[in-house]
């Protein structure tokens, strides 16, 4: 099946060795850099076809060093933006986990790293906390949060000691035209690029010329360094249909899509073949997430009134979901996590998504991801009513000294509580702002009906 799939039942021996010279090249010259140059390396890694090639190339490069010669660190890096497709998931942990295993018993010095976003900025904390809509192509707002900004503190962090990196990527030419322009463009110095957005780091494509067919002749005519062969690969890539998702490290590198592995969340694209390839290959837990990401993109669609009539800023057009939507979409998530025995969110999620609700317009009382997940457990959630009307008590008084309405008082300190747990600040006047501004079209508005009733 393989080789019928590649082309190659009746490729002649000869034509093979010309392949294993080519890849012997290729890995000659990470070997030559790695001694000839000091700077430490980074390793991009998705778990996808190009990059498992890649990393296969730079642990065999370093492996055939003598032991005494294996002293570059170089760092393996991968992202995870919590809503990735499960079967891609699973396969990159164990993947990871061979890589830090052989690393650890042939004295590599590579260290492996999977990146998360950050709570604050998880799928489900900026949709269900924040009421962000779902992404499309003209407001894609995930990548940058959940894949670019996880790499780049990381890269920066690293450069605190190191000074300057080279980065090696398994980007090709041949994936997409706009990935071989921007290639193309690219200045290199002794075949290395500068990095358009991280100026102490070098960009290596080792793999830049090989077409997809090379690729797979490379991983299915050998194991990898780490243990096991790329068959289990191979049959990811023939159930799904699709092409890898490459890890980002800046927005000139395109995003998933067209039938990429990615987030099984994804709604930048009109259908998500590599999902629905995995379910039609047997993978029943796809079936619940495919019709969960048919909700997300309704409650995207402002016709579906999920959505407020105003912006974040306060100007009239489609806005963030409404707080009601957002208790909604809570529900069908947990009772997801519930009926497909995948952990879809995090505690830490939940607790900073019900900060947020208290500082949403139309503001939540505290109380609401508790209820919803009591509702759902049949579980009778506790609380001391009379500190809360007490507290309730403070705030009205407060609020009438200071001229502003009981509810965007609360609001305005669940906001600052929001940054606080989050450790920043940036941002946080123009959202007080934001939050007066609300208060203030409101008595406006309460004013102007007043006025007609009168009159």
């Amino acid at each position: 099946m393989i080789a019928r799939f590649l082309g190659l039942q009746n490729l002649p021996g000869c034509i093979y060795s010309v392949f294993i010279n080519m890849f012997n090249e290729i890995k000659a010259s990470l070997q030559k850099l790695y001694e000839d140059d000091q700077r430490p390396w980074l390793v991009g890694f998705s778990g996808g076809k190009d990059s498992t090639m890649l990393a296969s190339l730079i642990f065999d490069a370093i492996l055939c060093l003598p032991p005494a010669r294996r002293t570059k660190p170089v760092s393996v890096v991968c992202t995870d933006t919590r809503v990735e497709i499960p079967a891609i998931a699973e396969m990159v942990e164990g993947t990871l986990d061979l890589m830090r295993k052989c690393s650890q018993l042939h004295n590599l010095n590579v260290d492996v790293n999977l990146l998360k976003p950050s709570v604050e900025e998880s799928f489900w904390v900026n949709i269900i906390g924040r009421g962000y809509p779902p992404p499309n192509r003209t407001f894609r707002w995930c990548t940058q949060r959940m894949k670019i900004d996880p790499v780049s503190v990381f890269v920066r962090q690293r450069l605190g000691h190191w000074g300057e990196a080279i980065l090696h990527l398994g980007a090709r030419r041949e994936e997409s035209s706009t990935r071989a322009q921007t290639m193309a463009g690219r200045k290199a110095r002794n075949g290395l690029c500068r990095h358009p957005d991280l100026p102490r780091v070098w960009v290596s494509n080792p793999i830049e010329f090989l077409s997809s067919k090379e690729v797979w002749i490379y991983l299915l005519q050998k194991r990898n360094p780490w243990g096991g062969d790329n068959r289990a690969l191979f049959r990811l890539y023939s159930n799904a249909g699709g092409g890898e998702c490459p890890i980002q490290i800046d927005s000139s590198t395109p995003s998933c899509g067209n039938s990429r592995f990615g987030c099984w969340t994804c709604t930048v694209v009109d259908r998500d073949k590599a999902s629905e390839g995995l379910l039609a290959s047997g993978d029943e837990r796809m079936e619940k997430l495919i019709e969960f990401r048919e909700v997300l993109l309704s409650y995207r669609d402002p016709t579906n009134g999920k959505r407020d009539a105003r912006r974040m800023n306060g100007d009239t057009g489609p806005g963030p979901l409404l707080i009601s939507a957002r208790r909604e979409l809570l529900a069908k998530l947990l009772a997801l996590q519930e009926e497909t025995h995948l952990e879809l969110i995090s505690p830490e999620e939940l607790l900073l998504i019900q900060q947020m609700w208290k500082a949403a317009r139309d503001p939540d009382d505290g109380r609401g991801v508790a209820r919803i997940i009591g509702k759902l457990r049949g579980l009778m959630m506790s609380a001391d009513l009379n500190e809360l009307n007490q507290l309730r008590e403070m705030e009205d008084e407060v609020a009438r000294e200071l001229g502003i309405s009981a509810e965007t008082l609360r609001r305005m300190v669940a906001k600052v509580e929001e940054y606080t747990e989050s450790h920043r600040a940036q941002g946080l006047p123009d959202d007080l702002l934001n939050i007066l501004k609300d208060d203030l079209d409101a008595s406006e508005a309460q004013t102007a009906k007043a006025g007609e009733k009168n009159a």
